[in-house]
């Protein structure tokens, strides 16, 4: 009974960090990668992505953003969506324009680079970063030249030729095959948008705990436009870190009912072999609280000896993985929905003080029907059982 408690607790441990650290990478690498802490838009553009609805004077909204306490970085974005043609095929993607300094600061894409450059420098024809995942499907390769085709904000037609200058594969295939990057004078160009014009602000902070604090700083400063945190931007984000605390406490309850069962059938088979030792304490005069209370302490220090065991190589072990990632790269799938196949354990030492506490509980719940059970035995009917 031990070695099952030992091994039930370490189980319920490892899950629990493994599940959690998943999730942690998943919303570190969304607002990191694809969305940032906190967007601003011109009112309703977030609704259908109108090209025609941008914010002026930009430039002065993001030098007096990166004024703001807890800001790291502040970036303009212009948006549209377009159609890439190839020899190997034409795919509908969203091309963003973005400012290579600030966006370094606001997004980590360029650390994603696998082949060719990030958007820095000037070229005689723009340059383009594409998805590695696109690229492939597209067969493309650094300096292919590539026809975007548009509207722009009149309406017309517009078609610009962009040559790959590099590729970039973030932990998210998905993303990477939707989105296209070019800088943001290029796009403004070929959409004809005014000077400082821009449809979307992305702001990175220090400190996710500083997100409701500088989120209604900046909505205060600018009541007209349309402020978002990553949580109204990506709700598949919001429901992974909502959820996954529910989740884990759901999976160890499942793990502390499988053996509280296992503990009751214990401590009832320790009840049926010591009948008679049991009958002939009472018969000395032994009062039954105290074999009430004999029971239950025998299955609190039956738990507590396994649970403590449990959940002590449970957290070593996660600890030995936040350093060193659980490579998952036999698994295909995991990059399609935005999770890396490198995963680092994490797991608050509250939630092991919340374990202890449950294997305590229940090691007395476990042992109130076997102890029940024992005062119920009669005396002489128990001293004269084989």
């Amino acid at each position: 009974m031990l070695a099952a408690i030992t091994i039930g607790l370490f189980a319920g441990v490892f899950s629990t960090g493994f599940y959690k650290g998943m999730a942690d990478m998943r919303v570190e690498s969304g607002i990191k990668t694809e969305v940032s802490h906190i967007q601003i838009h011109e009112t309703d553009y977030t609704l259908n992505n109108e090209i025609k609805l941008f914010m002026p004077k930009t430039n002065e909204m993001v030098d007096n953003i990166n004024t703001f306490p807890g800001v790291e970085g502040a970036s303009r974005r212009i948006k549209a969506e377009c159609f890439f043609k190839t020899a190997h095929g034409t795919r509908g993607v969203k091309i963003i324009g973005v400012e290579p300094d600030r966006e370094k600061k606001v997004t980590d894409i360029y650390e994603f680079i696998t082949e060719g450059d990030y958007l820095d420098g000037d070229h005689r024809i723009p340059r383009i970063l594409v998805g590695q995942s696109l690229g492939d499907k597209l067969k493309l390769k650094i300096g292919s030249k590539i026809p975007v085709d548009l509207v722009d904000i009149h309406g017309n037609f517009s078609s610009r030729l962009y040559k790959v200058g590099g590729f970039f594969k973030t932990t998210n295939t998905g993303f990477d095959e939707r989105n296209v990057f070019v800088t943001f004078d290029d796009l403004k160009k070929q959409l004809d948008l005014p000077d400082d014009a821009a449809h979307e602000i992305a702001i990175y902070l220090n400190k996710n705990t500083e997100l409701d604090t500088t989120y209604h700083k900046i909505e205060k400063a600018y009541p007209n436009l349309d402020v978002q945190t990553w949580r109204d931007i990506s709700k598949e984000l919001a429901l992974v870190n909502d959820s996954m605390d529910e989740y884990m406490y759901i999976f160890v309850i499942i793990i502390m009912l499988a053996l509280c069962f296992g503990i009751i059938n214990t401590m009832l088979m320790v009840v049926m072999e010591r009948t008679k030792e049991l009958g002939m304490l009472m018969a000395i005069g032994m009062h039954r609280i105290r074999v009430f209370f004999m029971i239950i302490l025998e299955s609190v220090f039956l738990s507590l000896s396994g649970g403590i065991m449990g959940i002590a190589i449970g957290y070593a072990v996660i600890r030995y993985f936040e350093k060193t990632p659980i490579k998952l790269t036999i698994f295909q799938g995991f990059e399609q929905y935005g999770y890396a196949s490198e995963v680092y354990t994490n797991l608050p030492f509250s939630t092991l003080i919340s374990m202890a506490v449950l294997v305590f509980v229940l090691g007395i719940i476990s042992a109130i029907y076997p102890a029940w059970k024992a005062i119920r035995l009669n005396a002489s009917d128990a001293i004269r059982t084989d």
